[in-house]
């Protein structure tokens, strides 16, 4: 019988291979050095206009000139993804107000925009062109028919786009456009000066959102399209706008911080579906589907209202929890310490954005609030942390003494913010106190006349968040309480 031999293999060991039986040593050895840099290089985006930015012409009453002007526009932009120019015209420095305004004759003879070719009214149009020289350029491409005169638009337009970076090399110039403006002047136009302008944004990359036209409480019909707050505002004016996911009202003001606020507590209800669209939070958030969170149809739903669900586990720190009281009547009145509006935990307030925030004096990114609008900020309670927050503005500008101490309540200025701002004022802060461990507590401190209201920012460890107190006699703009507490909820403008 043949016999057959068996080999063995065996693993390399310090340089010495087994094979066999038979030793062979490993004579050569390797050491090595890898130096790796790293460049990042910031999106650079410029835009400038060449030329003569002014422009003035005389036109006869019945005839068109299609030459007023010239400006060359160059863009600039290392984005990869390319860049768009928007235009938008204004007058009296509002934009979307698409009238050339005649300061003498006022607004009967306006020339308003149009195609500027004929007619019984006065009018003018705009157009673009790309510019092939000087070289090098980079092509860019006109959009919404801008390459003939078009009315001038009164919201921002897309009026050209380069869907990729600008030109290569040291000397690059970016893309190069030249727009032009034509007039019409009607046979009843009076004489006159009247004067118009065309504002050009570039916005990277060139699917980015256009720009938003400003529009602050005065000009505003929903919550939503607020998103400024006008300096121009008079202080503690009311305007009453409608928040579009379920159709409530609501009293807001400028207040004397300078902030524009909501006079009444947020009242939205339990199982009301959220979207970034109109709620406070972007299309890449990822929704959460646990502590209480369901998610259909790409939107986030709040649980229903039940003051039971506001329990004191620290398991449940974090949990989404609403009540809605049902009552906007008698609310924070002296004698009427009920529930009223609605109530909400922090992982509620601030959409589960705040579960993984684990640090004193963090806020929370998102809230329930409407979409343009966020919640207030407040700090902590050590170190002059407290003096960081929005509440803190506001309650010293009504009256609290908050230099040395997140808390007044001296019997001279503790009652100032509550006397100032309280319940029957403008701002109306009311006493509708709070919910703890699934029961409503009357009144802060404990007993009667007080409210709370959630900040954005968190207080130390995982279960602890920061609320605005206040009551008759003090006044403390940085109280850390556990999250599943149950709140009320004013939003502020961004």
């Amino acid at each position: 019988m043949k016999k057959t031999q068996k080999l063995s293999f065996l693993s390399t060991t310090l340089g010495v291979t087994i094979l066999g039986g038979i030793i062979f040593a490993s004579t050569n050895s390797y050491a090595d050095v890898t130096s790796q840099v790293t460049i990042s290089v910031p999106v650079a985006c410029t835009m400038s206009g060449t030329g003569m930015n002014t422009h003035n012409a005389e036109i006869q009453n019945g005839t068109s000139n299609s030459a007023i002007g010239e400006t060359t526009i160059k863009a600039f932009c290392n984005d990869a993804g390319g860049f768009a120019v928007y235009a938008i015209g204004y007058t009296d420095n509002e934009e979307g107000n698409n009238v050339l305004t005649n300061s003498t004759l006022g607004s009967t003879y306006d020339i308003v925009t149009g195609t500027a070719t004929s007619g019984n009214t006065s009018n003018w149009a705009m157009k673009l062109s790309t510019v092939s020289s000087p070289t090098p350029t980079y092509p860019i491409t006109i959009q919404n028919s801008y390459d003939s005169f078009q009315q001038v638009p009164d919201d921002y337009t897309l009026v050209a786009k380069r869907t990729t970076g600008t030109d290569t090399g040291q000397s690059a110039e970016g893309s190069t456009l030249k727009t032009t403006y034509q007039a019409f002047v009607s046979k009843t136009q009076p004489a006159g000066t009247y004067t118009g302008q065309v504002k050009y944004v570039l916005v990277h990359p060139n699917d980015a959102p256009k720009p938003q036209r400003p529009t602050s409480l005065d000009t505003a019909s929903y919550l939503q399209d607020v998103n400024y707050c006008s300096e121009d505002l008079t202080t503690e004016h009311i305007y009453t706008l409608r928040d579009s996911r379920d159709n409530q009202d609501y009293k807001v003001a400028k207040l004397a911080d300078g902030k524009c606020w909501m006079l009444e507590n947020l009242n939205i209800t339990g199982g009301t579906a959220l979207s970034s669209d109109d709620t406070d939070f972007t299309s890449d958030y990822v929704l959460p589907t646990t502590d209480g969170w369901t998610v259909t149809n790409n939107k986030l739903v709040l649980p229903a209202s039940s003051i039971s669900s506001f329990t004191s586990t620290g398991t449940d720190r974090n949990k989404a929890a609403v009540y809605n009281s049902g009552n906007k009547e008698n609310c924070g009145k002296d004698g009427y310490d009920v529930s009223c509006y609605s109530y909400y935990s922090w992982g509620a307030a601030t959409l589960g954005s705040g579960r993984t925030i684990a640090t004193t004096n963090t806020d929370a990114p998102y809230s329930i609030c409407p979409k343009g609008w966020r919640l207030p900020t407040s700090g902590s309670s050590a170190n002059d942390g407290w003096k960081r927050g929005d509440f803190y503005a506001l309650a010293t500008a009504y009256g609290a003494n908050l230099e040395n101490s997140s808390q007044d309540n001296s019997s001279t200025t503790g009652v100032n913010f509550d006397k100032n701002a309280g319940p029957g004022s403008i701002p109306n802060f009311i006493h509708s106190s709070y919910i703890f461990a699934g029961s409503y507590v009357e009144g802060y401190p404990a007993g009667k006349n007080g409210g709370g209201l959630w900040s954005s920012t968190s207080s130390a460890g995982t279960d602890g968040a920061v609320e605005f107190s206040f009551g008759s006699t003090l006044v403390n703009v940085a109280v850390g309480i556990v999250r599943i507490s149950g709140n009320p909820v004013r939003c502020i403008a961004r």
